[in-house]
């Protein structure tokens, strides 16, 4: 087990799967359209409940 985690071949592989994985997350967040949703979501806990 400690040979797998240790392979400059998996390392190398989750760095770039990670590295990809981290632009997605950064594009998704900052694609156009999504700060109304944003300011939508952030006002979220200073709404009342009317339900009570």
């Amino acid at each position: 087990m400690k040979e797998l985690f240790a392979s400059p071949v998996f390392g190398l592989t989750g760095l770039i799967f990670f590295f990809i994985f981290f632009i997605g997350v950064v594009i998704w967040v900052f694609r156009p359209g999504s700060k109304k949703k944003y300011e939508q979501d952030a006002q979220i806990p200073l709404k009342e409940r009317n339900d009570e």
